[in-house]
């Protein structure tokens, strides 16, 4: 089931939340506690993965715990409730919530463009058969959804001409493929060489399309985020630091092990995965791309400004003071 609020539920959770603040401090000054959602489990969530085994969050003074939760609406729902004020989620997720009056915005964006394979049933050849079928998203208002919908209309398939269902997350999405529930859907890199094993067919790379897109990223509860800059500052600066190792094509034999745990893929699955990533997705600087929430808004018919949802200054005030540069030196 999809969760929902209203907006008066979320600002009175807020409130209670923002009014407890984070976790004390221990009497002998030790790391911050602060609890982190997660809304998908793919590669995108590599720097969060690899700030928690290389120990960033504590040496910039914080104890994260990161909760996995099924979705970006029940993500903003648990941010709305207090659970949670920082969380990897989908741009589109927090745009949907901030556009209904909800205070979130991105403060972080990880993956600046569609990081998705369109894999269709193996019996289809041509895009016209695709109409009367059905495909899977992980659920309405999702980047999955936002993603699907792009590729269709790129292959000239109205919304009308197809129904799509609810699965949830892409291995959900691959066993429904898999089955002949769903004829078509889309999977991230990694994932998608999984469908291709079992005789599915890229239909669209829409990695290679050239559009940008805000995929993924980091969702503050605007507030909160304000009232507690440090933490945010001593956030980002692990995220950063992570980025340094993972972009550096040495530590992926550290890497691949750690993320064998995470992801239910074979070794050769991973690798070529994470090398994609790495080379065409992530960036050092998590920076929020202007352009890409643009094309979301309009996508979504959304008449307010980009800058609405979104605010860098906090990357930025890291990227100017070379923030990376003395990580990648030891300092």
């Amino acid at each position: 089931m999809r969760a929902t609020l209203s907006r008066r539920q979320f600002l009175r959770a807020s409130a209670t939340a923002l009014a407890l603040g984070p976790a004390p401090r221990a009497a002998a000054q030790g790391p911050t506690s602060l609890t982190v959602g997660m809304s998908f489990r793919n590669l995108d969530a590599v720097a969060a993965w690899v700030a928690q085994d290389r120990h960033l969050f504590e040496k910039y003074g914080l104890r994260v715990t990161i909760t996995s939760i099924q979705g970006g609406a029940r993500t903003v729902a648990a941010m709305a409730a207090g659970e949670v004020p920082l969380a990897f989620i989908a741009a589109a997720d927090v745009i949907n919530a901030r556009a209904r009056g909800f205070p979130l915005e991105m403060i972080g964006g990880l993956i600046h463009k569609f990081p998705y394979d369109f894999v269709v049933a193996k019996d289809i050849t041509n895009a016209a058969q695709l109409r009367g079928t059905k495909g899977a998203i992980s659920g309405f208002g999702s980047s999955s959804e936002f993603a699907v919908r792009y590729a269709l209309s790129k292959l000239g398939i109205g919304p009308q001409d197809v129904t799509l269902l609810q699965v949830g997350d892409e291995t959900s999405r691959l066993a429904a493929l898999s089955s002949g529930q769903i004829q078509f859907t889309v999977l991230t890199a990694g994932l998608d060489l999984a469908a291709f094993e079992y005789g599915f067919k890229p239909f669209v790379k829409l990695y290679t399309m050239g559009q940008p897109y805000q995929h993924t990223g980091i969702g503050a509860n605007i507030a909160w985020a304000k009232a507690h800059a440090p933490l945010v500052d001593a956030f980002l600066k692990a995220i950063i630091a992570a980025d340094v190792y993972m972009k550096n094509p040495a530590n992926e034999s550290a890497i691949v092990p750690m993320l064998l745990k995470q992801l239910p893929l074979k070794e050769d699955q991973l690798r070529q995965g994470f090398k994609l990533y790495r080379e065409q997705f992530y960036t050092i600087y998590p920076l929020v791309s202007q352009e890409g929430i643009e094309f979301i808004l309009r996508e979504r018919k959304i008449a307010q400004p980009a800058s609405d949802f979104f605010d860098n200054s906090y990357v930025r005030a890291l990227q100017d003071a070379g923030f990376a540069a003395k990580v990648a030196g030891g300092q």
